[in-house]
C-alpha cells in the first residue's frame, strides 16, 4: 500500500520575540504535534531565497511579514515568483498594521524602510495571507482577497498560561505591555490622583515589563549619524510610565522612591507586597505569562488610532487563560467578543466578561472603574469566570490549529 503524502511547511518567522511565539513557532509545533500523519513542518529563522532546491521541497511556505534585510527581499521575491509556477502555496502572515502612525517609536525607522510599501507588494504577490482579527482582514483585502483569520492563541501544555489563583490583601489593578504604547498610556495619566483615598488604600498598581534596554542615536550640527549609546534610565520609557501609574511618586513613600530610582534589575523592595506601587521587571518569552501571577485585574488603555485598531485582542486572551479580570478601552480589537459588566445607567450585567472605557472619557472613566470593582470585589471573581469562559475554547491552540490543518490541506488541493 502506497505511504500516504505528508503536506510539507516551511514556516519563516520574522523576528526571536513575540511574533515568532504567536505566530509562527507555537501554532506550528502544535501543527506538527497534533498531525503529525498529515503534515511535516521546519520551522527555519533563516532561508536562502536562492536556494530553490530546497524550496521545491516543500508544499507550502508561510512567512511572517517578509520584510528581510539587504537583497533578502529581492530573493524572496523571486523565490515567490518560483513557488507559482510550481504550485508551492505562498503566505503571508501579518499581524501589525503596516502604517505604524506619529505617535510609534519606530515610525520614523518605519518610513526610512521603506516597509509599508514593502509589506502591500508582499501581500499582493503571495496566494494567501493570515492575520489575527477580522477587522485587520477587511484591510488586507485590499490587496489580497484571500485573507484568513487564525487568532492569537494560547497552548495550554505551555505552563506559564496555567490559571493563577493567588491571593493577596491588596486588589492588584497591573499593567502587562511593552514599550511602544507611550501614547496609550496618556490615557491613565491623573488617574491615580482621582481615587478616593479609602479606596486607594485598598489597591495595588503593578507596572509589569520594567526594562532598561535600549540605545539614542547621536547626530551631529551637520545631520549625519555620529554613533549610539545607551539610554540612562531617565531617558527609558518604562521611567515615563512609571511616573503615570505613581501620579510621580506621589503614592510611594521617600524610602521607597529612593530605591525605585536606583534602577536595580530584578531587585525588589522587602514588603512589596503591601506597597501600593509594584515595579515587575522584564520577563523572557518562557515566563512572560508569570507576570500575570502578581495582579488581579489587567488594565489596557488604548489610544484610538488606525495603527491600535488593527492590532489583535492578545490581551483579553491572556488575561482570560490565567484567570484575571480586565479592564480596557472599548475601541477596534478590545470590541470583538466583549461585554462590559456596567450598564449604562450603572447596572450590572452579570454576563459580562470585562469592563469598556470609552477613549475619549479614559480619566474619569478608569477611575471610576477601579473604584467599583473595589466597592464591590465580588465582581471581580465574576469577571474572571466569564472571561475564562469566553477564551478557554476559541482560544485554545488546539481549536485554532485543527481549523488551521483543515484549511492547509484545503489550499493545497485546490
Amino acid at each position: 500500500m502506497e505511504e500516504k503524502k505528508k503536506i510539507r511547511v516551511l514556516a519563516v518567522p520574522s523576528d526571536e520575540g513575540g511574533c515568532k511565539y504567536w505566530r509562527v513557532e507555537r501554532p506550528h509545533l502544535k501543527l506538527q504535534e497534533m498531525f503529525p500523519d498529515d503534515f511535516d513542518v521546519v520551522i527555519q529563522n533563516q532561508v536562502d531565497w536562492t536556494n530553490l532546491d530546497f524550496i521545491s521541497q516543500f508544499d507550502i511556505i508561510t512567512v511572517h511579514k517578509g520584510l528581510f534585510g539587504g537583497n533578502g527581499l529581492y530573493d524572496y521575491r523571486n523565490a515567490v515568483n518560483y513557488c507559482k509556477k510550481n504550485n508551492i502555496v505562498t503566505i503571508i502572515d501579518v499581524d501589525d498594521y503596516w502604517h505604524l502612525g506619529q505617535f510609534h517609536p519606530m515610525d520614523r525607522q518605519n518610513k526610512i524602510t521603506k516597509s509599508p510599501e514593502n509589506t502591500i507588494q508582499n501581500l499582493q504577490m503571495v496566494d494567501y495571507v493570515t492575520t489575527t482579527t477580522p477587522l485587520f482582514a477587511n484591510e488586507i483585502k485590499k490587496f489580497n482577497k484571500n485573507a484568513f483569520v487564525f487568532p492569537n492563541a494560547v497552548d495550554t501544555e505551555d505552563h506559564q498560561w496555567d490559571p493563577d489563583y493567588s491571593k493577596s490583601d491588596l486588589i492588584r489593578f497591573g499593567f502587562v505591555m511593552g514599550s511602544s504604547h507611550e501614547r496609550d498610556m496618556e490615557q491613565f495619566v491623573g488617574v491615580v490622583n482621582q481615587l478616593p483615598k479609602d479606596i486607594f488604600e485598598k489597591i495595588q498598581i503593578v507596572l509589569c515589563g520594567y526594562d532598561l534596554r535600549g540605545t539614542i542615536t547621536m547626530i551631529g550640527p551637520d545631520g549625519q549619524i555620529t554613533g549610539q549609546r545607551n539610554i540612562t534610565p531617565e531617558e527609558s520609557v518604562w521611567y515615563r510610565y512609571e511616573k503615570i501609574v505613581t501620579d510621580d511618586y506621589k503614592v510611594c513613600d521617600p524610602q521607597y522612591t529612593q530605591f525605585l530610582k536606583m534602577f536595580m534589575p530584578d531587585a525588589q523592595y522587602p514588603g512589596v507586597e503591601t506597597k501600593h506601587y509594584r515595579r515587575e521587571w522584564t520577563k523572557g518569552l518562557t515566563s512572560f505569562g508569570t507576570h500575570y501571577n502578581n495582579l488581579d485585574v489587567l488594565m489596557v488603555p488604548l489610544d484610538a488610532n488606525k495603527f491600535n485598531y488593527h492590532k489583535s485582542e492578545l490581551k483579553i486572551v491572556e488575561a482570560g487563560f490565567k484567570n484575571k479580570a480586565i479592564i480596557l478601552s472599548n475601541y477596534g480589537p478590545y470590541t470583538i467578543g466583549t461585554k462590559s459588566i456596567f450598564k449604562k445607567g450603572g447596572d450590572i450585567d452579570e454576563t459580562g466578561n470585562c469592563v469598556l472605557i470609552d477613549p475619549l472619557k479614559a480619566h474619569k472613566d478608569w477611575a471610576k472603574a477601579i473604584k467599583r470593582l473595589v466597592q464591590k470585589p465580588e465582581l471581580i471573581d465574576l469577571l474572571k469566570k466569564n472571561l475564562h469562559d469566553h477564551v478557554k475554547d476559541t482560544y485554545n491552540l488546539e481549536t485554532v490549529t485543527k481549523k488551521r490543518a483543515e484549511w492547509y490541506k484545503s489550499i493545497v488541493k485546490r
